[in-house]
């Protein structure tokens, strides 16, 4: 028989056939240990170690002896660009894929300036196979789509709210102090790059002629921004949570979110 023991943080996750964090488990099948763990509920995602009798064992290790396994949750921050035991290969950059359950958050990420891809159209397989094509870290509140194997990095969101969803995400991360405000394209992802009045002045409403000289462009869609009053609207709000000061350096843009 194993037993398995969950830290306390996994009742989030686990099913009711899980009494006090404790599983009995019967070793009538040949199975890796994520697939144990993950069928009581906890997408390896989640998991930060696992120990056999004392001894660290990853996520493809077969239990062929009774004993004790301990589930250990991932401690935040989280950096995915470090080597770990259960992760030995690191992600080359920090960038996201956001599925269709947690899109608002996607896009106050990317205000925020990170690098997040999204669609409303993405199916599960989609979401997995980009997420190792790129090394992308995966957010959502579907945690069944955390049980696929070819995700290693991702967050099962807990928070509801956008805006929590977005303190959520920076802090498991420890990315508060990676915010570059403004600097992406809402509508496709893509840097903005500065660009004159006189190059965009076609594409300009006329009361923007009039009152707005700085501008920035996305060079993969055209869209335009500046620094308007949505900005504004945006970066209240971004304040009201505590992720803007008066100290933050914010590129004067508009943006199209809404």
């Amino acid at each position: 028989m194993l037993i398995i023991e969950f830290e306390k943080s996994f009742d989030f996750f686990l099913s009711k056939k899980v009494s006090h964090g404790r599983a009995l488990c019967p070793l009538d099948r040949k199975a890796g240990v994520k697939d144990i763990v993950e069928s009581y509920g906890v997408p390896h995602t989640e998991i930060g170690s696992l120990v056999f009798n004392r001894r660290p064992v990853d996520f493809s290790f077969v239990c062929l002896t009774g004993g004790i396994l301990s589930v250990g949750a991932v401690q935040p921050p989280f950096d995915v660009c470090s080597p770990s035991f259960l992760r030995p290969h690191p992600a080359c950059a920090v960038r996201f894929i956001a599925d269709v359950n947690v899109m608002r958050l996607g896009r106050l990420m990317i205000l925020a300036g990170f690098d997040v891809c999204s669609s409303s159209s993405y199916e599960d397989a989609q979401i997995a196979d980009i997420a190792e094509q790129e090394s992308r870290i995966v957010l959502t509140r579907d945690t069944r789509l955390l049980m696929r194997k070819k995700i290693t990095f991702a967050r099962r969101i807990r928070a509801q709210e956008p805006y929590a969803q977005l303190m959520e995400t920076l802090s498991f991360f420890g990315l508060k102090g990676a915010l570059s405000f403004f600097t992406r394209c809402t509508r496709c992802n893509t840097l903005l790059q500065p660009v004159t009045k006189a190059a965009v002045l076609p594409l300009l409403e006329p009361k923007t002629r009039r009152y707005y000289n700085e501008f920035l462009q996305c060079l993969r869609c055209g869209q335009v921004y500046w620094p308007g009053s949505h900005r504004d609207h945006l970066l209240e709000k971004m304040r009201a949570v505590g992720l803007v000061t008066d100290k933050v350096e914010i590129n004067g843009i508009k943006s199209d979110w809404k």
